[in-house]
């Protein structure tokens, strides 16, 4: 295996992490039945690729190798608050699991020295609770069949 870039992801990044995203779907898992459904997917996508705040790894020709996607929670937030990072959907391609490019773009996001909170669904498959967990996440709770995770700088 060659040499993986990592950057900030753009907003042309979008199709590419959204293909990946649909090869990962069963093991999140996402459901993706229907068009309105993948359609909606590709709009989280977008929306959370131009946020700033999301990473992607690119193996040696480019390609798509792995995605965090992230962004400021805007849920409950007032003007003035502290901003709290949500980390929605993260995946690595098959060939490019075990290599350390979740942990190094998880690393960047938390670089941002903002607190970050993130659900994982109880069918999840991917081992990213582990994952979480070793990065120092601690689960806060759990409703409708998600466990509920949250991150804090210096904790």
């Amino acid at each position: 295996m060659g040499e993986v870039l990592y950057r900030p992801a753009e907003l042309g990044d979008a199709a590419d992490i959204h293909a990946l995203l649909l090869i990962l779907a069963p093991e999140i898992p996402l459901l993706l039945d229907t068009l309105e459904r993948e359609e909606a997917l590709y709009a989280v996508v977008r929306n959370f690729a131009r946020s700033g705040e999301s990473w992607v790894a690119l193996d040696e020709a480019g390609a798509m190798a792995g995605f965090v996607l992230a962004a400021p929670l805007e849920r409950g937030r007032h003007y003035g608050e502290s901003e709290v990072l949500e980390l929605r959907y993260a995946g690595v391609a098959a060939g490019r699991r075990r290599l350390g490019a979740f942990s190094e773009m998880l690393k960047r996001v938390c670089g941002r020295m903002l607190p970050i909170v993130t659900t994982v669904n109880a069918a999840n498959k991917s081992g990213i609770d582990r994952r979480l967990d070793a990065a120092g996440f601690w689960q806060t709770g759990t409703a409708g069949g998600e466990r509920q995770f949250r991150w804090e700088p210096g904790a």
